[in-house]
């Protein structure tokens, strides 16, 4: 089956749900640096959006997709939970995720389930560097593929 739609946000759009675990954050036209604060670990949103209904047909969601970088190992996603939403669909754990280089990588969603209200997706992240450059992260988008 043909891919419907694919909608991605923009890094710069990114929520911080504790901003006092993060050092600081820099919003520029290409991506956001977070620097997070040592020893701690943090949730970071996205509003994805969604075209629940396209052509009288409701859109499912296939997988979820985020392109980032780390400065070291010790910046890291440890989790990708996707919702629809309040209920979350898929969650990704006990990941250790910190590329080089930016690159996209890719999330299923198991079962392909319907889209009703509006997509979200949530990273978890750990900081266990004891420097500002060990601890940087910088993400430039996170997006969802639909499929009709």
């Amino acid at each position: 089956m043909a891919l419907e739609q694919a909608m991605w946000a923009h890094g710069h759009s990114l929520a911080v749900e504790f901003p006092d675990r993060i050092r600081s954050e820099w919003r520029a036209g290409f991506f956001i640096r977070l620097v997070g604060r040592p020893g701690t670990t943090n949730w970071l949103h996205f509003g994805i959006p969604t075209p629940v209904i396209v052509n009288d047909n409701r859109l499912a969601i296939d997988s979820a997709l985020i392109r980032f970088r780390c400065e070291t190992n010790q910046a890291a996603v440890t989790n990708v939970h996707v919702f629809d939403g309040e209920k979350r669909i898929a969650a990704h754990d006990n990941l250790s995720l910190a590329p080089s280089t930016f690159g996209m990588q890719r999330f299923a969603v198991p079962g392909r389930p319907e889209v009703l209200w509006g997509v979200g997706l949530t990273l978890g992240v750990r900081f266990t560097g004891t420097t500002d450059q060990q601890n940087t992260m910088e993400i430039s988008s996170a997006g969802v593929d639909f499929f009709p």
